[in-house]
């Protein structure tokens, strides 16, 4: 039905076709700009060289609405609508659109990174100011010794954030007071006896300000949220309390943080960040990013699993030795890089899921190409002048011995010619782990002469940060070979690890583990010899039959011998030495 209206008469007759003619206008103007979009010609496909790519400041996910980026093949949704929303925004404006921001608001957009901010007070209970301004200010008399840097923290940067968060003006955020706990922990930790008593601390007041600290970074591991902002705060803080729980030995927690922190990396861009960068904190993002790749790199293949970043995703620029040549932090940070890399190479060609199912020939191979670029690594390392830098000399000395482990490691999968025995390794595994060892007893001898500190930091990172492969293998060289000189190694490694244990709980738990295998080990020697009249004859390689040792049997031979082990450790040999490690190298 239609129903009619008579039109207003005077004045609201030309105010009503006044706007009546301006919607007309907008709509008119708004079908120009849809015709326009579509007849446009979609732009030809933006080449991207590699050179470019790598020179790229800001990764897909962290592109802002204003910038005029071009499309660089990646799959997420927000890449797609930055792209459309800019030509969207640019094609609004020709048409004479007043503003086409309020078209486009919401596409595309960068998520807001904004930490939270809370008082520092609550719930966090801070070292006391008198205590930490001192010990700052003895810190500064010789920043190599005292705080030799904490990824890209400097004793200056610290400094600057103790003052913030001790003299706020504003509130911190929690992350921001975590790196300042993280930062004096560290501080407090290389603090000798001999150092305190110099520089007027009170030994106890440091004491429990570094328990204080030790109980709060515990608090934050528990109640660190998997799902936090990419902020540049918040990756130092994971990294930072990803070194605090490996200094601590909680490798298993500390990957997770690697992982996480891996992961923000990646969302917020810094795999592809490059020194020349705009960005006034690009340095020490990038320094941050690589840290978190050599952690996650290296705690990953301690627990053989895959790595949360992957080498075709990385495209930061990267520290060198030579770049890094007087700057201790830019130093640490290469060799962990081609650190990093190796143990990913050793991960993904020896120890995959993939790589398992290759044949003993493939793995062989594999493993003497590796073998050849970590001696190679280590051969250039160890050549590096560091005479003039007493923490880099350390770290040289340290890295070279986890290459040395790393040797035994990628040996291992190699076939043995002594036999299928899980307990029989190859002749290459078996010198690498002597040399090993060796190297391991020799380094402790030489730090335990030491009046300084700084080497004590370096104890988690030789023992804890790969896998102790040459302890293992001499314990089956001892088993099945009855070899005394590596059993006398096995003593001495014992012994150094009980001196090394009151430094780091790690190192402890790990003398635990190997004085059992050396228990075990001297127990079956003197079993079998009772019952061998040939003392120094090693038994024929037939004689030994490895399935005696699985299940009851081994349980009973333990309770016959009588370690001393107690019945939960005697199990965890038992289901130790029937697990994975001891399989024995894929013979298909």
């Amino acid at each position: 039905m239609d129903v009619e209206h008579s039109e207003p008469d005077g004045a609201d007759s030309v105010i009503r076709a006044a706007v009546k003619a301006g919607v007309n206008e907008r709509l008119a103007s708004l079908e120009k700009t849809i015709h326009t979009l579509v007849a446009s010609p979609r732009p030809p496909a933006v080449t991207i060289t590699q050179s470019q790519l790598t020179t790229a400041v800001n990764s897909p996910g962290t592109l802002e609405d204003d910038e005029k980026v071009p499309f660089q093949g990646a799959s997420s949704f927000k890449a797609h609508s930055n792209q459309v929303s800019q030509a969207f925004s640019s094609a609004a404006t020709s048409v004479g659109l007043p503003n086409g921001s309020h078209w486009t608001y919401g596409l595309g957009e960068k998520r807001s990174s904004v930490e939270a901010k809370r008082l520092v007070d609550d719930p966090y209970e801070l070292p006391p100011q008198s205590l930490v301004l001192k010990t700052l200010k003895a810190a500064k008399t010789n920043p190599k010794k005292y705080f030799p840097g904490l990824a890209d923290m400097t004793i200056t940067s610290l400094t600057d954030m103790c003052q913030k968060v001790y003299f706020p003006t504003e509130d911190c955020s929690s992350t921001f007071v975590t790196v300042v706990i993280c930062g004096l922990w560290a501080v407090f930790n290389n603090f000798g006896e001999q150092d305190l008593h110099q520089h007027g601390l009170d030994e106890i007041e440091v004491e429990r300000a570094r328990a204080l600290c030790k109980r709060n970074l515990d608090d934050a591991a528990r109640c660190t949220p998997l799902l936090l902002e990419p902020s540049y705060r918040q990756i130092q803080a994971l990294l930072l309390l990803c070194l605090f729980l490996l200094e601590t030995s909680r490798l298993s927690l500390a990957l997770t943080f690697a992982s996480a922190g891996a992961r923000l990396c990646q969302d917020a861009g810094y795999h592809c960040l490059t020194f020349d960068s705009c960005d006034p904190q690009a340095q020490h993002k990038i320094i941050v990013f690589w840290f978190m790749f050599s952690m996650d790199r290296g705690l990953s293949l301690n627990f053989g699993r895959s790595p949360s970043l992957q080498d075709y995703d990385v495209t930061a620029s990267r520290p060198t030795l030579t770049d890094a040549h007087g700057i201790f932090e830019l130093f640490f940070c290469a060799v962990l890089v081609d650190l990093a890399y190796l143990q990913g190479d050793v991960y993904e060609q020896l120890f995959s899921g993939r790589a398992q199912s290759q044949s003993a020939d493939v793995k062989a191979q594999r493993a003497h190409i590796l073998a050849d670029r970590t001696s190679r690594f280590r051969h250039q390392l160890l050549s590096f002048d560091t005479s003039d830098d007493l923490m880099a000399m350390d770290t040289v000395e340290a890295i070279g011995l986890i290459l040395q482990c790393h040797l035994a490691l990628i040996y291992r999968p190699i076939r043995s010619t002594q036999g299928d025995s899980p307990l029989h390794f190859s002749n290459e595994c078996v010198t690498a782990s002597r040399a090993a060892i060796e190297g391991y007893n020799a380094a402790w001898v030489k730090y335990q002469a030491r009046e300084d500190t700084a080497w004590k930091a370096l104890i988690n990172w030789t023992y804890l940060f790969s896998p102790f492969t040459p302890f293992i293998v001499l314990f089956g060289t001892v088993v099945a070979f009855h070899s005394e000189a590596d059993l006398r190694l096995m003593e001495i490694s014992v012994e150094t690890l009980k001196s090394a244990a009151q430094y780091s709980s790690g190192v402890a738990k790990l003398h635990h583990a190997c004085e059992t295998f050396l228990n075990l080990a001297k127990a079956y020697v003197v079993q079998t010899r009772s019952h061998n009249t040939l003392l120094h004859q090693p038994p024929p390689t037939e004689a030994f039959d490895p399935t005696g040792f699985y299940g009851q049997e081994w349980d009973e031979m333990l309770d016959n011998w009588d370690l001393g082990l107690g019945v939960e450790d005697a199990r965890e040999m038992s289901s130790f030495l029937t697990g994975g490690f001891f399989s024995g190298p894929d013979m298909s």
